[in-house]
């Protein structure tokens, strides 16, 4: 057993021993001092020699205090502040605050462990005790493999706790859109009304409703017939230059992906709706005189502003219910878009184009129980391959 006094390594009062050793200055200049305790000597000194270890691996030691609320709020806003969209930023900083902070934030980071982790996404639920979408656990899973990878480069701690985590299956559930039917029951409902084109544009050209809202004048070519999603509308907040919110208004940014830069072809149904819809928005600049805002919108209030999402939903989720179908969200226009293309022969190609979708994959994975079953047309194809002969 080593002697009782050795350069760091001492037995305390208590009958533990105790290994010490300082690791430079903290910031206000006293020593960054740490104690390592066990039963016994070598004990204490093994659990120094790890830390040391660490040391030598990168590890910060001033990241000992720190908490993993502490560092989220540092990584948010140091590193996602300019490079997120500001309404993803508003997404990440709501996850962060409802469900990250109160269940994990009280944990050292350097103590932090795999376990925890698993425990918090395995015990998520919504308010009303309902588990979260496979998707949302997906998007919280991301900040903090994000948050604790970018603590690893920075040396705070040595290894990414995230890394292990495994996610609850992924229940698929087939994708919510209306039939025909429904289909003509609400727009019956909506027709006559003033944005009556914009929900035949969701319908017939399955774009999303924030392209929609984004959409200008000069984005229509109606001599080509064809639509181009050139940006995407959405309301976020203002934030200072510590990410600090400060108000939220309407922005117009890019498109939802590099993907969602695309033409769509107009059938003539959505041609003459945007046609109709023109002449109705020509009368509305006329009487709003020069209170008209010039922004070139197709769909706007009428005096040209930009239209709130949550008046759209609204004045869709009234129509809804006076038809009478089934209560889906406004988004499952696009997806009766899609499963009417389906159901009309398009190819699976253009159909993942005129959506957006950033592969073939993702459009035949997102409505495969759409997709007709023409494994029995094909296999008519092998007849005689084998060239057999039965009496």
């Amino acid at each position: 057993m080593p002697k009782r006094k050795q350069s760091h390594v001492t037995k305390r009062g208590d009958g533990r021993w105790q290994a010490q050793k300082t690791f430079g200055y903290k910031p206000n200049g006293s020593p960054n001092r740490k104690t390592f305790y066990g039963a016994t000597a070598t004990e204490a000194a093994a659990k120094l020699a790890a830390y040391e270890k660490q040391v030598a691996d990168g590890l910060n030691t001033e990241a000992a205090s720190l908490t993993l609320e502490q560092w989220l709020k540092i990584w948010l806003t140091t590193y996602k502040l300019q490079s997120l969209r500001p309404h993803t930023y508003d997404v990440f900083e709501g996850f962060i605050k409802n469900r990250i902070i109160p269940a994990l934030g009280n944990h050292k980071l350097l103590r932090l462990r795999p376990e925890h982790l698993q425990s918090f996404i395995n015990n998520l639920k919504k308010d009303n005790g309902e588990n979260l979408s496979v998707s949302t656990i997906k998007q919280i899973k991301c900040i903090l493999f994000g948050a604790l990878g970018q603590a690893t480069r920075n040396g705070l701690v040595t290894r990414n706790s995230a890394d292990a985590l495994s996610l609850p299956k992924n229940d698929k559930r087939k994708i919510a859109a209306f039939t025909p039917g429904e289909q003509a029951a609400l727009l019956n409902q909506l027709k006559g009304r003033r944005l009556f084109a914009l929900f035949v544009v969701a319908l017939g050209a399955g774009m999303r409703i924030g392209e929609i809202l984004a959409l200008r004048w000069a984005d229509v070519d109606l001599i080509k017939n064809e639509i181009t999603v050139a940006a995407s509308l959405s309301r976020s907040k203002d934030r200072d230059s510590k990410g600090e919110a400060l108000k939220s208004r309407i922005k117009v940014g890019s498109p939802k992906t590099k993907n969602g830069y695309r033409s769509i072809p107009m059938t003539h149904e959505v041609k003459q709706a945007l046609l109709r819809h023109r002449e109705g928005q020509a009368a509305e600049r006329l009487r709003a005189g020069s209170a008209w805002l010039q922004n070139d919108l197709v769909f706007c209030t009428t005096i040209g502003g930009f239209l709130e999402y949550r008046n759209i939903t609204r004045l869709f989720a009234a129509a809804r219910d006076a038809a009478g179908v089934p209560k889906l969200s406004f988004h499952s226009l696009r997806h009766s878009f899609a499963t009417n293309s389906i159901a009309a022969g398009v190819d699976h190609y253009y159909l993942s184009r005129i959506l957006g979708h950033s592969s073939i994959a993702l459009t035949l994975d997102t409505y495969t129980d759409y997709l007709p079953d023409k494994a029995s047309h094909e296999m008519s194809k092998m007849e005689g391959v084998l060239s057999l002969k039965f009496a």
